[in-house]
């Protein structure tokens, strides 16, 4: 048994009982081998839509043989989407770090049950940058500054700006690493090609408004402008380039469960220079689909698969 393996549900189902996997709507009585036992990859961002979404792109982009309007998500579908291409799995996590916990916890569950092995997790999702002018002459690689560049993580950072991330059990706190696997995050940046992406640090925090530092939240955060981007540069100088809500949770839970994994997130803003997303509806567009392009072309070759339609 692994290392991480939880023994009581090992137990469990040694008993003859049933894991029930409440919130993907599936059990360990279903024929789970049958359903998910060749799973190589789980990509995962935050919403329904953005898993059925990149699932139908897996099916028109790969060479998988599988009609993109054939797909239908597995489970229930009230709290998150999971859909299945292949030996791909896509499945949304919902916002933020206690939802995604649940959807970690009960996918690894579901292929632990379903005998998958040497599986990968990847979060693509979208972030604000932290970019300064420099970054275009010392960046890890020289890339361009501009909304729409990816981060790939090197590591998860606090809301503290720590490389941990903190758990509470029984009350008490207990700390966990927030690598990311180094070989994985060279690989997709590898594939880059004409994408803006880069390597960084990816600062997860507990909210949107003022875990992030924002100024234009509905309470007063009592702090001020120069506050906020004295936060902001003492993050940069950690090695932070952008700030989303999941990146500690995912590192932790995955170097816990010996699973590699990547975050790959697309920049909408540079919060250096302010707090509100004001791009168009198309430029956010552009914006994801450059981090799902990414996570495809790496999937493609790990995969070894052919192109089957320009990308």
């Amino acid at each position: 048994m692994p290392e991480h393996r939880n023994p009581y549900i090992q137990e469990l189902v040694d008993d003859g009982e049933k894991d029930y996997l409440y919130h993907l709507g599936l059990d360990s009585g279903m024929d789970l081998p049958a359903m998910f036992g060749d799973v190589k990859f789980v990509c995962m961002g935050g919403s329904a839509k953005r898993a059925e979404t990149f699932a139908k792109k897996l099916a028109h982009d790969l060479d998988l043989g599988i009609d993109p309007e054939s797909l239908k998500p597995i489970g229930k579908t009230e709290r998150g989407s999971l859909f299945k291409v292949g030996p791909i799995l896509s499945l949304s996590h919902g916002m933020g770090m206690p939802s995604m916990s649940i959807f970690l916890h009960e996918v690894t569950k579901m292929l632990e049950h379903a005998g998958a092995t040497d599986y990968r997790y990847i979060r693509i999702g979208t972030s604000g940058g932290v970019f300064r002018p420099d970054d275009e002459k010392g960046g890890t690689i020289g890339v361009g500054v501009e909304p729409g560049t990816v981060i790939v993580a090197e590591q998860a950072i606090s809301e503290e700006l720590q490389p941990i991330h903190k758990k509470v059990k029984l009350g008490k706190v207990h700390s966990y690493e927030t690598w990311f696997d180094e070989e994985m995050a060279a690989e997709v940046l590898s594939v880059r090609g004409d994408i803006r992406a880069q390597i960084g640090k990816t600062m997860g925090a507990n909210d949107f408004y003022e875990g992030q530092g924002r100024l234009d939240g509905a309470l007063d955060p009592g702090y001020t402008e120069a506050d906020k981007l004295e936060y902001l540069n003492q993050a940069y100088d950690v090695g932070v380039r952008n700030i989303e809500m999941e990146a500690p949770e995912l590192a932790a839970f995955c170097n816990r469960a010996e699973i590699p994994a990547a975050l790959v997130c697309a920049t909408l803003l540079n919060r250096l220079e302010g707090d509100q997303v004001t791009s168009t509806p198309e430029q956010l567009a552009e914006f994801s689909e450059n981090a799902q392009t990414l996570v495809v072309r790496y999937l493609r070759k790990k995969l070894n698969l052919s192109v089957a339609d320009a990308i």
